[in-house]
This record gives C-alpha cells, structure tokens and sequence, in this order.
C-alpha cells in the first residue's frame, strides 16, 4: 500500500518526524538542537558584522589545539571523514526544518564552526558563476578538497574567488 504524504495530517507528520528524531543517536539529537540556535545566532552575526568578522567570531569558539588535530591512520581518516559527513547532513536537515531560512552561508559557516571544534580540518569556499547575465554566489565546506554540503560538482559550476575564508582567521582563535 503506496503512503500518500500529500494527504497526511499535520499530526502524522509530526509523529513521523519525532519518530526519525528518537532513531538518531544522542550527540546527533545534541546537535541539532545546538544547530537549531547556531543557524539564527550566525544570520544575525551576518546581518550586523561581515563575513570575515563573523568568522572570526566563531573561530573565537574553536580551541587552539583542536582546530590543527590531524589524523594519525588510514582508519581515523575514514572515521573522520564519515563523522564530517554527518555531521553535514544535520545541519542541512536542521536548515530545513528549523524556525530560520538558513542561506548556504549560514549552513556552511555552522558546519565549519562544527567540523572545526571537533579537530575535523575543514575550509569555506565561496564561489561565483555568471547565469543568464546575472552574478551568483555559493558557499560551501571542503573537507580534505571534497565538498561536505554540496554535491560534488560544486566546482565546476562555481569558481572560488577566494582561498579558503578562515583559514587565516581559525589560527587567532
């Protein structure tokens, strides 16, 4: 029998979605609520300082020595990169459904901020493209050069014009 989410009540949706919350494991639970106060909080930090100020706000939040920890094995680099993985995929669901529309800025900068406390290296990029005459830019975060919250042909359809934003500003933190 085929579910119909087009002609569910807002009750079975809600169900649904405490349903998905309790399967995720507690740290995740953690996080996105920690997100779901993180995504406002950079929105009004953009609305009121710059990018870079606002970075270097959040690279305050980022212990010294957690922000160089490198990996030492092939298995703490896997675990590492499936760790960034997911972590990536809760901020997006929490941009989703969280109270505040996050822009990919916010969603990259939260992930950053995240990757970065956890010791997990990470980069934002921001990109541009010209469509149908019009500028359009893109942020998002590389992890070892791939894409956390993009697809993975991110760079070919936008070219970074900067390097990395806060690599200069995370070492002052």
């Amino acid at each position: 029998m085929a579910v119909h989410y087009l002609h569910s009540s807002p009750r079975t949706l809600m169900a649904q979605r405490l349903r998905q919350l309790r399967g995720l494991a507690a740290w995740e639970q953690r996080m996105l609520f920690q997100l779901l106060i993180l995504l406002p909080i950079i929105g009004a930090a953009l609305r009121v300082l710059d990018v870079k100020r606002t970075c270097r706000l959040l690279a305050r939040g980022i212990p010294k020595q957690r922000a160089v920890m490198t990996p030492t094995s092939e298995a703490e680099v896997a675990s590492k990169i499936e760790h960034a993985h997911r972590i990536a995929h809760l901020v997006s669901i929490a941009a989703r459904h969280g109270p505040y529309p996050a822009t990919c800025l916010r969603r990259s900068l939260a992930l950053w901020w995240l990757l970065r406390r956890r010791g997990i290296p990470a980069e934002i990029r921001i990109g541009v493209r010209k469509d149908q005459g019009k500028l359009d830019a893109h942020a998002w975060v590389e992890h070892n050069g791939h894409a956390l919250n993009e697809i993975q042909g991110v760079t070919a359809r936008y070219t970074p014009f900067m390097d990395s934003l806060p690599t200069a500003t995370a070492n002052h933190a």
